[in-house]
């Protein structure tokens, strides 16, 4: 009997559409168009920690760590979270949390924001 990739993955890695990162596109420079800080943190420190940036997609460093606490073969099959079976979004927004949200089998809830007067407040009714 032939192997029938279809029978053995799920629907939803199926039909999956290939994610492209712009950020593999450039090795310095701020890319405004994922909302990085071009200033900097706002809060002054003794170690910036990047904050103007975006952190790893991969969090190869808190992985590394969780697989050296634990013991782990490696980080090829760990995928962090928050213990939620949710993801909340407010969009527009960056398209990857609704990619890894969908590679992990787990709903996507989409809340508005309430900008009005300045309140930059989430709308959970809506």
């Amino acid at each position: 009997m032939p192997f029938v990739l279809e029978n053995v993955v799920r629907p939803n890695i199926l039909a999956l559409k290939p994610y492209r990162c712009a950020r593999n596109d450039y090795s310095e420079g701020i890319l405004l168009d994922a909302n990085e800080n071009a200033y900097g943190p706002s809060l002054p420190s003794g170690d910036s920690a990047n904050l103007n940036r975006y952190p790893d997609p991969a969090q190869h460093l808190v992985k590394t760590a969780v697989v050296a606490l634990r013991g782990l073969r490696g980080v090829e099959n760990l995928f962090l979270g928050v213990g939620s079976d949710e993801v909340l979004i407010t969009p527009p927004t960056y398209a990857m949390y609704s990619v890894s949200a969908q590679i992990n089998d787990v709903e996507v809830v989409k809340v508005n924001l309430d900008v009005e007067d300045g309140k930059f407040q989430i709308k959970p009714g809506e």
